[in-house]
């Protein structure tokens, strides 16, 4: 089968990025028998670091939509043409669209399967649109998608039920590939950290704490997790934990909630307790996240919940959202509590930060778990998945 994916959304840091790369480099190192092209924008192209193997179409566009496509922003109508010729100029029998949020139309007969990863932004629009309008413009532009898709990929069989309760498509026309962790994330030994990142980062030499990992929004719950930190900075035994939050503060394009945590640290006068790292390289966050008591995810749901799989993949302990695959995917690995709780949280942050023991044990645990989880099985599932595709519309 030939198949063109949908490559705009390359660039982003963010879940899907991470997927789109992770996934396309992969499907590059595994043999097989499809006919693969790589369709990006203009943008991607120069900046990307596209892999060998694959061949590649670019479309010439004018912006690259994996910024244009954000919660406040929109595609011209020029480049959603280019992308949509580049896509049919493939002369694909089937085009992959890795997420929603860099869809566009395609005019031709290809056959369309289009990646969901979550249904958050339809079970809690509030946190992650910034206004009426832009969520009035995702549900038109996702009810396109959806309606033009013959069949939908996502990354977990939690994400898969959630698309189901949301959209009402039959559990057979949507597959899942899981996600991976790139193999940056490993366990470090303590001379192989660099002094100067924590230095400059003012984390001391036997700093405790605890770190987050990814967007800074407001369905992420980072609020409730400052409260419950200043809770147990208040314990005697506890008042010299941190929290290192990592991610990007200065540009991020899906509904920014950096100005509503910053006034959150201020109005708890936690700046001691609360480090912004911002953003990080892999290299880095590997480092951070390996000196860390355990990475903390209590967003209020997860399609995946990549963060806390990179951090099993560094032998680290995790507390995450219950609300997500990760209590299946790190089972004995971590602690998974109700975000809505914040008590539950507090209970989690005290268990972890008392036992050392405990958290040793929960690492060894997830380091196991992780292992299993690479994007050459990531690979071999999505290309199961042409196979199946093939011969339901053969």
């Amino acid at each position: 089968m030939r198949v063109a994916i949908e490559g705009s959304c390359w660039l982003n840091a963010r879940g899907y990025g991470r997927f789109a790369r992770g996934l396309v480099r992969a499907l590059a190192e595994t043999p097989h028998d499809h006919d693969i092209i790589l369709v990006v924008d203009r943008q991607t192209a120069e900046r990307g670091d596209l892999p060998s193997g694959l061949a590649v179409a670019v479309a010439d566009t004018d912006q690259s939509p994996a910024e244009a496509a954000s919660a406040k922003g929109s595609r011209s109508l020029r480049d959603l043409y280019a992308m949509s010729r580049a896509l049919s100029s493939a002369h694909a029998e089937m085009v992959f669209f890795p997420s929603v949020y860099t869809w566009t139309p395609v005019f031709s007969r290809e056959k369309v399967l289009l990646g969901v990863h979550d249904v958050i932004a339809e079970d809690y629009p509030d946190l992650v649109f910034p206004d009426k309008k832009s969520r009035f413009l995702w549900r038109l532009k996702s009810a396109l998608a959806q309606a033009q898709a013959d069949a939908f990929l996502t990354v977990s069989r939690y994400a898969r039920e959630g698309i189901v309760r949301q959209f009402g498509h039959p559990i057979h026309r949507i597959h899942v590939v899981e996600e991976a962790p790139d193999p940056v994330f490993r366990p470090l030994a303590k001379d192989q950290v660099d002094s100067n990142l924590l230095r400059r980062m003012g984390i001391g030499a036997e700093t405790r704490f605890f770190v987050y990992l990814g967007g800074i929004n407001p369905h992420k719950n980072l609020g409730a997790l400052v409260e419950c930190m200043m809770e147990l900075r208040a314990m005697p035994a506890f008042a010299d934990v941190q929290l290192v939050i990592v991610g990007e503060l200065e540009r991020e394009i899906f509904t920014p909630g950096v100005a509503m945590l910053r006034e959150k640290i201020k109005k708890l006068a936690a700046d001691d307790a609360v480090i912004l790292a911002g953003y990080l390289s892999d290299e880095e966050v590997c480092q951070i996240i390996n000196l860390s008591m355990a990475l903390v995810l209590p967003s209020f749901s997860e399609g995946f919940g990549l963060p806390a799989v990179e951090a099993a993949a560094c032998g680290r302990p995790v507390i995450a959202t219950r609300n997500s695959p990760l209590p299946d995917l790190l089972e004995g690995g971590g602690i998974f509590i109700d975000p809505t709780d914040p008590g539950n949280l507090l209970a989690a942050l005290l268990r972890i930060a008392s036992d050392e023991e405990r958290r040793e044990e929960m690492g060894k645990m997830n380091l196991k778990l992780a292992k299993g989880l690479t994007w050459r099985r990531s690979a071999a599932q999505f290309l199961e998945i042409l196979e199946t595709i093939e011969s339901t519309f053969r």
